[in-house]
Formats: C-alpha cells, structure tokens, sequence
C-alpha cells in the first residue's frame, strides 16, 4: 500500500502563524503564551526566530523578548506535543523558561505549554493563503512578482541624514536598505510588502500649520527634497547582529529587548531626484483619499503606506514633472 502524504503543511506554516499573531493580535497572542507570561504581552518588545545566541547545542524556534526584562524566553513549535521528544530541546526550555505550543495539550510535566486555537489559525490561513502561496512559488520558480505599492513619507532631516547615510555605506551599487520603527501599526504593513513591489521615498518639510503633524484634508504645498522610486529585493527580516543592527539605534547600543528599529528591507533604487533647493508640491489637486496616505506616513514618523496603481503614478509624475524653485 502506498499512501499519499496527507499533512500538505509544514512546520514552518505555524511559526508564520505565531509571528504574526505575536506581533498583531493582541487579543490572541495573550493564549499563545503561558500564564506566567500573559501580564508581560502589552510590553512584547521582539519576537526573534530561530535566535541563534540561545543555546550552544540547541536553536530555539522562537524566542521572546519583553521591554524591561534582560531575560529572553524560548518557544518550541509542534503540530502536537508528543513531537518534544529530544532531551536537550526539553533541559533548554526547563533552564531558560521556555514553553511548548502545539494544537494540543501536553502530558510534559516540567514544561509550560500554550495551545493554539485551531479556528483562529484556520482563519488566518484562510486569509493569507494568497500571500503565502505567491512568497512559496517565487522562492522556488520565476513569476511575476511585487503587485504591491508602497509610499513612505519622512519630514525630518534627520531621516535624510541617515538615507544619506546609508548610501555611502552600500557604495556605488543600486542596493539599499531601510528599517522602520517597532510597532504594531508598522508591522501590519511590512508583512504585507513582497519582493518586487514598489516603494517611494518622499523626503519633504512641512509648514505652519503643520508643524508636528500633517493634516490629511490640507490643501497646504509642501516642499520636497528627494525622490526614490524604488523596487523590494529582500521584503522583511529582522538584523540583530553587525554594523547594520544598530544603524538607526544611535550611539548607544541598546540590548535587544530594547531595540526599537529592528525590522528590516532591502530595496534598488530605480529613479532617484534631489532638489536642491526644494521645490514646492501642491496638495490642492491631490484626492483626498492620498493625501490621508500621506498624512498617516508622516504622522507615524515615516512609516509605509499602501498606495493604489493611480496614485503611485501620479506621485511619481508630480516628482518627474517638478521645477526647482
């Protein structure tokens, strides 16, 4: 008898599951750790896969860093508990307060468990299957990718200072690399990003009476620096070690449970315009429904927005059609 594999899904499949849950369901994620943990999930700083600096002889599937605790704590992932059979995965989760979750209850005695709730992951597969079926088949054959568009708007030059930055440090390539800030608002967006979806860089300066923050419905001008229009490579990952780690961190080194630009992307840059001096662009023919796009990225501090084909391009001709002033 030859019988067909029936579990389609790998183990992987539910490490994206607890990434995500982790990260944006703040409802969820609290029964996805154990009690002892449940009172520190408002304060979920990094959720670090497979965090090589664990162990010696052990790699973590997960592990969990909390704002104000030097410690970290290691999850192991199985479709059932029964899979927790090595010894030395078992001793490192005992020693370092780690748990097990699966899509049971375990019969372990000295370890924590959490049990995942098989609607809620049904549910998020079923919403996602999309996403992951295009990320899948690209890894492995040639298709189309990247329909998705992105905007980012940064009004500090501070931020062009660091854009500048960088791009000395990558050199004469096209290659670039960007982090956004750790939150749930930016992580909603950035796993959503897919190689080869484009992305524009907007650095401008705003006036009164947009001086802290921009107002979505303002027909005000306002000046733009510089343009990038650019093209995903590398959609997300997490850099915790080397120079790049600590690139937007600034000259203190913070711990890793207290990391705040710790997400990353790589980018080429496909068309680049400096101003100097800045010209003037005028929201006042902009619709409504980008202008609030634009307001949103600026007001979460240069965060991504999505944008539809109409509005990518009519950014993109408001920059190649600017006039120095």
């Amino acid at each position: 008898m030859k019988k067909i594999n029936r579990n389609a899904f790998n183990e992987k499949l539910i490490h994206r599951y607890l990434f995500e849950t982790y990260y944006l369901d703040k409802k969820e994620r609290i029964n996805l750790v154990p009690k002892r943990l449940q009172s520190k999930m408002s304060g979920l700083n990094l959720v670090v896969p497979e965090d090589v600096k664990s162990f010696d002889d052990y790699r973590a599937d997960f592990s969990l860093y909390f704002k104000g605790d030097s410690n970290f704590y290691p999850v192991e992932v199985k479709w059932k508990s029964s899979d927790l059979k090595k010894s030395n995965q078992l001793q490192a989760l005992a020693n370092n307060n780690g748990f097990l979750v699966s899509f049971d209850k375990p019969n372990i005695d000295h370890i924590d468990h959490a049990t995942i709730n098989k609607d809620h992951f049904q549910n998020w597969l079923i919403k996602r299957v999309e996403l992951l079926y295009e990320e899948s088949l690209s890894d492995k054959v040639e298709i189309k990718q990247g329909s998705g568009k992105w905007i980012v708007i940064l009004r500090s030059k501070h931020a062009l200072n660091n854009f500048s930055k960088m791009e000395g440090m990558m050199g004469k390539t096209s290659k670039r690399f960007w982090a956004f800030k750790n939150s749930m608002f930016v992580m909603r967006n950035l796993l959503n990003v897919k190689k080869g979806d484009e992305m524009i860089f907007l650095f401008i300066k705003t006036t009164h009476p947009e001086g802290s923050a921009m107002i979505p419905a303002s027909n005000n001008n306002f000046e733009l620096y510089k343009a990038c229009f650019t093209k995903i490579t590398e959609p997300y990952y997490m850099e915790l070690e080397g120079k790049k780690s600590t690139f937007f961190e600034g000259n203190d080194i913070p711990a890793i449970s207290e990391r705040k630009w710790p997400h990353f992307f790589n980018f080429d840059i496909q068309e680049e315009h400096n101003f100097e001096p800045s010209v003037f662009v005028e929201r006042r023919t902009m619709e409504k429904d980008l202008k609030t796009r634009i307001a949103n990225s600026a007001n979460q501090g240069g965060v991504l927005e999505s944008l539809t084909d109409l509005q990518l391009q009519e950014i993109k001709a408001i920059v190649r059609t600017s006039k120095k002033s």
